[in-house]
């Protein structure tokens, strides 16, 4: 099988070193705007360096699929072409800036019958996928009250685009935040019928936003705090707490650190580190890897379908309307 990667920041880094590992599979094309970084990445897999993402697309007949790791207002154009080209797509978050290009992005996926997977890359993480099997067994009961924080220091270490409106979106709540949200709806297994928001900013010149409070309700009458930052200053590592609260117990996730049921049904902790420390802090991209190229292979569904991408974007759309 083989892959091209339109992007090579920091997401497209990642993707590349998780198909690397994968046997039976190809990078055949890097494509990325700043020449020395698409031939770098391009030197590390093996692959054709294009300064153009476009003619990684052109280059359709020699591609099985592509990875869009682009900055945000890419996303909806590359997909598009890559679907009229045949291409099957695994596409970074959030998959559009606005809910239209995410629903346009959808149906030319289905029209062209590609696999469309978004990159909702911590699902794959041992902590999160234990958490979802405990959910999904019924160790909790119900899901009731949940917590997701998330904070991720933002900086010169991130492309300049990242702060800018008219090519991220949005700040925050759209660059990790939506990594909170999707695992919410994922564990708690049910679409969001009202937000309560408010968005702020840590510095004055920010032009985008750096703090969101949310309050989500769900259908299924669950109800969950969302709280993310993206300070500019030094505050430490990424952190990342997730807390589902149900009639029957609770299960606790630490990322890279530790995933915890406790209840009437099951007590157990995991420690979660050594995995990390054996595996490599990103081996979540790997497995994500894998899962695309095995949906591709056996003709199955999308591991994340795009549905589940825009559901994260219509509560993101919530929150700004809120803001």
């Amino acid at each position: 099988m083989r892959i091209g990667i339109l992007g090579a920041g920091q997401a497209g880094a990642h993707h590349i070193t998780g198909f690397m590992s994968l046997e039976d599979v190809e990078i055949a094309a890097v494509g990325d705007t700043d020449p020395v970084r698409a031939g770098q990445e391009a030197a590390r897999c093996g692959a054709t360096p294009y300064q153009d993402w476009r003619r990684v697309i052109e280059a359709a007949s020699e591609l099985d699929a592509v990875v869009v790791a682009l900055p945000h207002h890419l996303h909806a154009e590359a997909s598009c072409l890559a679907a009229a080209q045949g291409l099957h797509i695994l596409l970074e978050k959030p998959m559009a800036t606005n809910l239209q290009d995410g629903y346009r992005i959808v149906e030319a996926c289905e029209q062209a019958d590609v696999i469309l997977m978004i990159g909702y890359v911590h699902r794959f993480r041992d902590e999160a996928m234990q958490a979802h099997e405990w959910v999904q067994a019924g160790h909790i009961g119900l899901p009731v009250n949940c917590t997701a924080n998330i904070t991720s220091p933002r900086g010169s270490h991130l492309g300049a685009w990242v702060n800018a409106p008219d090519r991220a979106g949005g700040g925050a709540l759209l660059y990790t935040g939506v990594h909170a949200l999707d695992r919410l709806l994922w564990l708690v297994d049910s679409p969001v019928q009202r937000v309560q928001a408010a968005i702020r900013q840590f510095s004055a010149t920010s032009r985008v936003e750096e703090a969101i409070a949310a309050l989500l309700e769900f259908k299924n009458q669950a109800v969950a705090t969302l709280a993310v930052n993206g300070p500019t200053y030094p505050c430490g590592p990424t952190g990342w707490r997730s807390e589902i609260y149900g009639t029957e117990g609770v299960v606790r996730i630490q990322a890279r650190q530790s995933v915890e049921v406790s209840g009437s049904r099951l007590t157990q902790q995991v420690d979660v580190t050594k995995i990390v420390a054996e595996k490599g802090e990103n081996y979540n991209f790997r497995r994500q890897a894998q899962a695309f190229v095995n949906a591709i292979r056996q003709g199955t569904a999308s591991p994340v379908p795009g549905q589940e991408g825009l559901a994260v974007l219509e509560v993101c759309a919530a929150v700004y309307n809120q803001g």
